[in-house]
C-alpha cells in the first residue's frame, strides 16, 4: 500500500482528535515527574519524593479495580461518561496544582507535600484507569486510529518534556559559603540558579493541554465525522473508507488467534516492562543522575520522556512486530535497567563522576531505555488490538500489576533497605563524607 493510500483511507481530523485524546491519559503524572529536578529542591521529602510519588500513582489503581466491578455488575456500561468525569477531574486537579503545589502539612510528626501528592493521586487516577478504559474504548473506532491514540499517549510525556527543556533547571548546583563559616570550620550551602519560569507556569501550560484533550474527546465522541469512523459489529462489512478506491486497512478479526503460551508471555512481558518504566527506573533516577549534576538529571528526565513517543511512531511503519524481536529488545531493557540501577547504588560516587563522558553516558542510557520501553509497550498493545475478546483490557491489567509491583519494591528498597545514598555536592566541596 502506498503512503497516499494509507492517508486517503482515514480521516485526518479523527487522527488528530484521537491523538489529542491520548495526550490526556498520562500528561498529569508525566508532567509532575518531569518537574522533579525542581520539586525535590524544596520538598520536605527531598530525594525520597520520587518514591512517594510512584507509590501514590500505584494507589490510584483503585480506579481500574472499581471499573472492573462496574463493567461486571452494570448491565450497560457508559464508558464515555466515565471518561468525561476522569478528564474533567484531571483538568480541575491540574488547575488546583498551580496554586497549592508547595503547600505542606504535618502528618505523623513530619512535614509532607500533601497538596502535591493528593493532586497527583487525581492525575494518576486518570492515567491508571486509562489503561483499562481509554485504550479499550478506541476499539469502537477503526484499527488505524489506535496507533494515533497511542502516539498521543506517548506525547503525554513528550510535551511536558519540551516545556521543561525550555524552562531549564538554572544550571548545576553551586556551593556558597554560609555567613557562619570560618577558616577552621568552613560551612557551605547548596544554591541552584532559578529556571526561566516557575513550576506554577509549567502547571498552567499543562492545564491548557489537558483542557484541549478533554475537548478533543468530546469532539471524538459526538462529531458526525468521528462517529462515521466507528467499526461495525462483528459479522458486518467494513465501514466505507474515506476514499472508495483506497485499499482497505481494517477488517473484523473474528477469527483472531494467538497461542495461549504466547498470550501469557506477552502479558508477563508487559508487566515487567511497566514495572521498570513506571516505577523502578523513576525511583532510582535521582540517585543515578544527580551525582552527575542537575543538568544531566534534567536532560535524562526530559529527553527520556521525549524518546518514548518518538519510538512509538515506529508503530506507523511496523504493523506486526515479531515476538522474538520483542524478547530481544526486552533483554536490552533489562540490561540498561541493571546498568542505571548500578549507578544509583554507587551514589554518591558513581563511576566517571565529574567527567563529561559520565554525564553523556547516563543521559544516553536513559534515552535508549525510555525509547525501548515505549516501543515494546506499543508493540505488545498492537499485537492484542485485533483480539475480539478482552485482550486490550488484560493488557491494561498487566500494565497496572507490573507498575504496582515495581512501586512496592522501590518503596521498600528506598525506605528500608538503605542502599541508596543522597549526593550533596557541598559535602564533597567541604571534604565531608556524604550521609
Amino acid at each position: 500500500m502506498t503512503l497516499a493510500q494509507r492517508f486517503s483511507n482515514r480521516r485526518l481530523l479523527v487522527d488528530a482528535l484521537a491523538l489529542t485524546f491520548g495526550i490526556g491519559a498520562w500528561i498529569g503524572v508525566n508532567g509532575i515527574f518531569v518537574q522533579l529536578p525542581l520539586l525535590v529542591e524544596n520538598a520536605p521529602e527531598e530525594w525520597h519524593l520520587p518514591v512517594y510519588m510512584t507509590l501514590v500513582v500505584q494507589l490510584a489503581n483503585i480506579g481500574p479495580i472499581l471499573y472492573s466491578f462496574y463493567i461486571k455488575y452494570m448491565s450497560r456500561a457508559h464508558d464515555h461518561l466515565l471518561i468525561y468525569i476522569l478528564l474533567g477531574g484531571g483538568t480541575i486537579g491540574m488547575i488546583c496544582l498551580i496554586f497549592v503545589h508547595e503547600n505542606t502539612s504535618h502528618i505523623f510528626g513530619k512535614e509532607s507535600s500533601t497538596a502535591l501528592l493528593s493532586l497527583m493521586f487525581v492525575a494518576a487516577l486518570v492515567g491508571c484507569t486509562s489503561s483499562v478504559l481509554f485504550m479499550p474504548y478506541m476499539r469502537n473506532y477503526r484499527e488505524i486510529y489506535l496507533v494515533s491514540y497511542l502516539v498521543g499517549e506517548g506525547l503525554s510525556g513528550f510535551l511536558p518534556s519540551i516545556i521543561a527543556l525550555i524552562q531549564g533547571v538554572g544550571g548545576n548546583a553551586q556551593c556558597v559559603e554560609t555567613a557562619n563559616s570560618t577558616a577552621d570550620n568552613p560551612s557551605y550551602t547548596e544554591y541552584v540558579p532559578d529556571p526561566r519560569f516557575s513550576t506554577s507556569v509549567f502547571f498552567t501550560l499543562l492545564s491548557v493541554i489537558l483542557f484541549l484533550s478533554f475537548s478533543a474527546f468530546i469532539a471524538l465522541n459526538t462529531l458526525p465525522i468521528s462517529r462515521g469512523e466507528r467499526v461495525k459489529p462483528p459479522g458486518s462489512t467494513e465501514a466505507l473508507p474515506t476514499d472508495p478506491d483506497a485499499a482497505p486497512t481494517f477488517k473484523i478479526n473474528s477469527g483472531w488467534k494467538m497461542p495461549r503460551r504466547t498470550y501469557i508471555y506477552l502479558l508477563a512481558m508487559m508487566a515487567v516492562i511497566c514495572a521498570l518504566g513506571n516505577a523502578v527506573l523513576s525511583g532510582v533516577q535521582p540517585y543515578a543522575c544527580l551525582p552527575y549534576g542537575n543538568v544531566a538529571y534534567h536532560l535524562a528526565v526530559t529527553l527520556g520522556a521525549i524518546a518514548s513517543p518518538l519510538a512509538m511512531c515506529i508503530g506507523f511503519v511496523v504493523k506486526n512486530p515479531r515476538v522474538d524481536v520483542l524478547s530481544l529488545l526486552t533483554a536490552g531493557i533489562l540490561a540498561l535497567a541493571g546498568f542505571v540501577s548500578y549507578l544509583a547504588v554507587k551514589s554518591p560516587a558513581p563511576p566517571m563522576q565529574h567527567m563529561w563522558i559520565g554525564e553523556f553516558v547516563v543521559v544516553v542510557a536513559w534515552i535508549i531505555v525510555s525509547g525501548l520501553i515505549g516501543f515494546v509497550k506499543l508493540a505488545i498493545t498492537t499485537l492484542f488490538r485485533p483480539d475480539p475478546g478482552r485482550g486490550l483490557f488484560y493488557t491494561g491489567v498487566a500494565t497496572q500489576i507490573g507498575s504496582l509491583s515495581g512501586a512496592v519494591l522501590m518503596y521498600c528498597l528506598v525506605k528500608f533497605a538503605d542502599i541508596f545514598v543522597k549526593y550533596n555536592p557541598c559535602d564533597d566541596f567541604a571534604g565531608v563524607p556524604s550521609s
